[in-house]
């Protein structure tokens, strides 16, 4: 049984905690191994003013990037290119000024796995790694993925943290900022399900059809299998929120109809 702390604890500079396990909350303590072996191989590069969420014009960026407005020598993470090659860490030279690759920043070899954190905007407190490897710059994509715990909001041009739909959510339809579940999908209100078979054998002339969509709110189409495949009419019988029954005049010839049932 763990005891709380509350009060601080102060080792006066003379000892320190050891024995420690690797974390694994978000609010444990971390061990210099854990964090030597996050950090390892990362190149951490000084803050940016400000991350793109969208295409720049980087012969005449404007005087404000993302709602910020820029000064000289600004330090600008370019993220969302629609040529990802030009993607990178540039300086802020003036509104209708190109801007330019920052010095620590302007080789393939400076941005293998270059960490940088965003000041302001939309992705204000948000870090984020050069993830590829081995290219060339210039002509090589550069691509720049959230890092650590403080991304951003995802959208459709930048990755970052995204919220899962509830099920009211995704059967209303009208929200863009949440992403959809496979099994949210699956049960959708507006989705249409739809269950079709074969039906004849020569002899029988009623037919039960358990489709298993679980309501009786179905509707059942039947058509011949050759020919003009046109649609016929028969008997149909909702005999339970799984089944239908059909029930034919004359007995129809080995798989003469196609049934075809749409909740």
């Amino acid at each position: 049984m763990s005891r709380q702390v509350l009060t601080n604890l102060d080792f006066n500079g003379v000892a320190k905690v050891v024995g420690l396990l690797d974390p694994s909350a978000a609010q444990d303590a971390a061990t210099k191994a854990y964090v030597d072996s996050v950090i390892e191989g990362l190149a951490w590069k000084d803050s940016v003013r400000v991350a793109t969420q969208s295409n720049l014009n980087l012969a005449s960026p404007g005087a404000s990037i993302d709602g910020v407005s820029l000064s000289a020598g600004d330090r600008v993470l370019v993220r969302a290119q629609s040529t990802a090659a030009e993607n990178g860490i540039y300086i802020w030279n003036g509104a209708a000024t190109p801007a330019t690759r920052a010095p620590d920043c302007n080789t393939a070899a400076e941005l293998e796995q270059a960490v940088t954190t965003v000041e302001e905007g939309t992705s204000a407190g948000a870090s984020y790694r050069q993830t590829a490897v081995n290219f060339t710059l210039g002509s090589g994509a550069v691509s720049w993925s959230a890092f650590g715990t403080a991304a951003g909001a995802a959208s459709e041009s930048s990755a970052g943290v995204a919220e899962i739909a509830t099920q009211a959510e995704t059967d209303t339809g009208t929200d863009d900022a949440r992403i959809v579940t496979p099994l949210k999908l699956a049960n959708w209100s507006g989705r249409k399900l739809k269950y079709a078979t074969d039906v004849g054998d020569g002899s029988a002339t009623q037919y039960t059809i358990t489709h298993n969509l679980n309501t009786r709110d179905v509707q059942v189409e039947i058509y011949r299998n050759s020919g003009n495949y046109d649609s016929v009419i028969v008997d149909v019988e909702r005999t339970s929120v799984n089944a239908v029954r059909l029930t034919f005049a004359s007995a129809p010839s080995s798989n003469q109809f196609r049934v075809v049932v749409l909740a």
